[in-house]
């Protein structure tokens, strides 16, 4: 192991403002202005405000009629006069019979005066009905013209470009004649992106701009500043990259370096390694494999270990058979051999995958491979380092297609009908994604306004620790194997994997514990468990959720409070609870009280990531957390290694404290592409030989042992001194492959996403009915937004043959029944699934990008183009749920652009200082 001199105390870690990111969304929310229709909106609240003074005025002649009719004699205008009465309380215009002159004349006068009122109100209702279509078909029209308008915008047309090139073909043709209206599903989808750019902050696309953060003592809150944005293009397929690195060896066979495999490492009369270490793979993926510890392949191990970045394997091959040329061919057969068996690998002496095409043409240069091949690489990496400005010249989309363009040349170099032509024939801008991003703060914030929202997400980090998605697990594996850790020792962590491998596997109860912990954590609640020390975990979860109290807490633990009467909780449920819930306020001492609780063997996550975003400012700043993620810079890290950003040096180990350590590998994801934010890195690079900077940590250097201070399996060096391992890519853990997982969870450092815990299927409200949530606030930091839960198939939706405009009436009288805002985010979802649902799917969800469909939607009820999408979302195969979240803060009002903070808040680190500057 290379080990500086230096620790890894986390006050040196990364994190606090120096780390802050801001997201800034393209469009500001005027560009939805046009797409609403007062006019429309209006006209249904006035039929409805019409409709319901109607039938109370219809109701309370009923009841006045009730009185009459006991005075009325018994013949045959007393029927009519009780059907009369029925038809008013009703709301339905009386027959032909039951309102006639003679039965008028037989009721008291002002009766009869009420009546005919009532019936030409009736009337009046029924022309303000017939009236919406052609107010509706007016304000699609302006709708039309607003959002064709509103979609011209270059930077919008360029993002769309690069999420979805088949919907922007169709914008451009639609711009280019604009008579040309597209169809239906088309106009609807672009007005859902419309409102994305507008009112989201997601960074997987140009529809934003991340960029650091400027600090200033005072001043606003937030302050977005217009600035130069550029586009970075990546490689987005699937492990493109490290095809790419093995095309290139394919080349240049013979020439490639060897490397030992990163996990090999000899124990006893044996040397044991992962194959496909680094590779996603679910139970089956980075297979423990072993081969005797002979003569010849401790002299191999002695000569790869000796150099990192591999060998020539002419080289190796001189080196064993100590130039002995009659061994060549058994050598050349050994080496072979090890191949095969995953013991040695062929990679690239390249250090980074980002840099695998400019890389690889330097190196076959200077191999001595001239011709085409590393003019065409050279290429390639050229038009992927092109940095284009995002602006109306019109460059950048022929930017995007050149960098296809130019991957697809290198089929001309593969052999036909073979894996790597197929691939680099089917390239298209789907497979580059591109990131907008500035070097320049977007956002100038105030140290002062943010310096108490910093404090309140510190305690948030120590509060959450209950909840890290992965703490089960480890209190899982700590009961199964830590007696037998206690008898033994410390063991080096790649035995440990293949015990854990066998016992994840096991067709016995801990087995399917231990699948569901780690593949599923948020599938099981802890309370259901078999093991003890994980049960009792459940404990502790619901005493820290009794600081929330009364916020309603049983959809993630049983508590007492959650059993309560719906009338004395905060959640409310069911048809005769329509107003929303309000809000819960929380004082943080309360959360205080609840960390000075937890036991030992309940360690705090160090460092968190918070998204927020700044809602109001009267009476102090009040900023709403969107989520929660890794913490340790990772989020800055990737915004430096997206703009080029230098640092002089990396974060430094300074000897004592835990060791922190990142993936050296991407795990075929350039999302996980950063620059190094922990003092270490650990493993090597599918394709590669070569080694990313920083001190490098070896997996033969760890052992898995427990922790004395929390009781729990731990990871540590050979010499003994803590070992925390952090994913600090950007994506999603599931992607992770199964030791780096397990090396996670040991390390304990994976915060959940959200402050309040995902629901277990066992202890989430009621499905079939509808739920409210209030708002959660912890001081001055909202921590869950007010949202309201349906069953999909409760809320309305367009019938056979019904007009657009009644469909929209009925709507409209559906969400003010239910207090709906006019305004807000939705999201759906297919029914919860238990842990044995979860890990009964195959292998390839676990593959793929998450459902975009959890994620929230803006809606806005006064625009019918948006509430075609909402349709759109609810006819969805498996769609069970639908959440109305608010939209706090309300991004209509002022010409502004939606901005997110990133900020990063670390145990232990120097206090929340901002570096000054504007």
């Amino acid at each position: 192991m290379s080990t500086p001199e230096a620790p890894a105390r986390i006050g040196h870690i990364p994190g606090g403002a120096g780390n802050a990111v801001v997201r800034v969304a393209a469009l500001a929310p005027t560009a939805l202005d046009g797409l609403r229709s007062p006019r429309l909106a209006a006209a249904l609240d006035g039929v409805l405000t019409r409709r319901d003074g109607h039938r109370a005025e219809g109701r309370a002649i009923a009841d006045a009629l009730h009185a009459v009719i006991g005075g009325l004699p018994r013949d045959d205008v007393r029927p009519r006069v009780i059907g009369l009465r029925r038809a008013l309380h009703a709301g339905r215009r009386p027959s032909t019979g039951e309102w006639t002159p003679e039965i008028a004349g037989r009721l008291p006068a002002e009766v009869s005066r009420r009546i005919s009122g009532w019936l030409d109100g009736a009337a009046a209702l029924a022309t303000a009905e017939d009236s919406l279509p052609g107010v509706l078909a007016a304000a699609r029209e302006s709708g039309l013209d607003a959002l064709l308008k509103a979609a011209m915008d270059p930077g919008f047309r360029i993002a769309l470009g690069g999420t979805s090139p088949v919907l922007a073909a169709e914008l451009e043709k639609w711009i280019s004649d604009p008579a040309r209206t597209p169809r239906s599903g088309t106009l609807t989808t672009v007005a859902r992106y419309l409102a994305r750019a507008a009112t989201k902050t997601s960074p997987l696309s140009t529809f934003t701009t991340s960029g650091p953060v400027a600090w200033r003592a005072g001043g606003p809150a937030v302050e977005v500043r217009p600035v130069d944005r550029s586009g970075v293009f990546e490689l987005s397929y699937y492990h493109l990259r490290e095809s790419i690195a093995g095309f290139v060896a394919e080349h240049a066979a013979g020439r490639v370096p060897l490397a030992l495999n990163a996990s090999a490492q000899r124990l006893g009369d044996q040397v044991v390694y992962l194959r496909g270490l680094g590779v996603l793979g679910l139970l089956g993926g980075e297979r423990y494999c072993a081969v005797p510890a002979r003569p010849s392949v401790l002299a191999l191990i002695d000569q790869l270990g000796a150099a990192p970045g591999g060998l020539p394997r002419h080289v190796l091959r001189e080196r064993l058979t100590g130039g002995d040329g009659s061994l060549d061919g058994e050598v050349d057969a050994f080496l072979d051999h090890l191949l095969d068996a995953g013991l040695i690998v062929s990679g690239l002496p390249i250090p980074h995958l980002d840099d695998v095409l400019a890389g690889s043409a330097a190196w076959l240069r200077d191999s001595g491979k001239a011709g085409a091949l590393p003019d065409a690489l050279e290429r390639a990496a050229a038009a992927l380092a092109a940095r284009p400005a995002i602006d109306g010249s019109g460059s950048y989309r022929s930017r995007r297609e050149t960098v296809a363009g130019r991957l697809r040349e290198l089929a001309g170099f593969a052999v036909p009908g073979g894996p790597h032509h197929a691939m680099f024939a089917s390239l298209t801008t789907v497979n580059v994604r591109d990131t907008a991003v500035t070097p320049a703060p977007p956002a100038v914030c105030s140290e002062r306004a943010w310096r108490p929202v910093a404090e309140e997400l510190d305690l948030i980090r120590r509060w959450i620790a209950p909840f890290a998605p992965h703490l089960p697990a480890r209190l899982a594996l700590t009961e199964l194997f830590g007696e037998r850790l206690r008898r033994r020792g410390p063991v080096p962590a790649i035995v440990f994997y293949r015990e854990y491998q066998q016992a994840v596997t096991a067709a016995d109860e801990a087995g399917a514990e231990l699948r569901g912990s780690v593949l599923a954590p948020a599938a099981r609640h802890p309370e259901d468990s078999v093991l003890a020390s994980v049960s009792r975990l459940s404990d502790v979860m619901t005493s820290a959720l009794a600081a929330l109290s009364p916020y309603p807490h049983h959809a993630a633990a049983k508590s007492p409070a959650a059993e309560s009467p719906a009338a004395e909780s905060p959640i409310t449920e069911g048809p005769a609870a329509r107003r929303p819930a309000g809000e819960v306020a929380v004082h943080p001492g309360a959360l205080r009280t609840a960390v000075a609780s937890y036991p030992p063997w309940v360690p705090e996550v160090r460092s968190i990531s918070a998204f927020v975003q700044p809602a109001g400012t009267a009476g102090g700043l009040r900023a709403v957390l969107n989520a929660l993620g890794t913490g340790f810079g990772s989020v800055r890290a990737r915004l430096d290694h997206l703009t080029g950003a230098r640092r002089d040096a990396g974060p430094a180990d300074h000897g004592t404290g835990p060791i922190y350590a990142e993936f050296a590998g991407r795990f075929g994801i350039s999302l996980n592409d950063h620059l190094r934010c922990l003092p270490f890195h650990l493993g090597g690079t599918p394709g590669l030989a070569g080694h990313a900077d920083g001190a490098r940590l070896r997996i033969d250097d760890l052992v898995v042992r427990l922790d004395e201070e929390t009781g729990l399996l731990a990871l540590a060096t050979t010499h003994g001194r803590e070992v925390r391992v952090v994913h600090t890519g950007a994506a999603a853990r599931e992607f992770l492959p199964p030791f780096s997982l397990l090396l996670t969870v040991l390390s304990g450092e994976t915060p959940p996403l959200s402050v309040l815990p995902p629901p277990h299927p066992s202890r989430t409200a009621p499905v079939d009915r509808r739920c409210d949530w209030p708002r959660l606030t912890i001081g001055s930091l909202v921590a869950g937004r007010a949202r309201t839960r349906f069953p999909a198939q409760s809320v309305p939706l367009p019938r056979p043959g019904e007009e657009e405009a009644r469909f929209l009436l009925r709507l409209a009288e559906w969400r003010r029944a239910e207090w709906i805002p006019r305004r807000c985010f939705f999201r759906t979802r297919s029914a919860p699934e238990g842990v044995d649902e979860r890990l009964a799917r195959s292998a390839t969800p676990w593959t793929r990008t998450r459902e975009k469909w959890h994620k929230p939607m803006y809606l806005d009820f006064d625009s019918p183009l948006l509430v075609r999408g909402f349709v759109a979302a609810l006819r969805r195969p498996g769609t069970a749920l639908v959440t109305f979240e608010e939209a706090l803060p309300d991004p209509l009002g002022g010409d502004h652009h939606v901005a997110e903070l990133v900020l990063d808040v670390t145990a232990g680190s120097r206090p929340w200082t901002p570096s000054l500057h504007a």
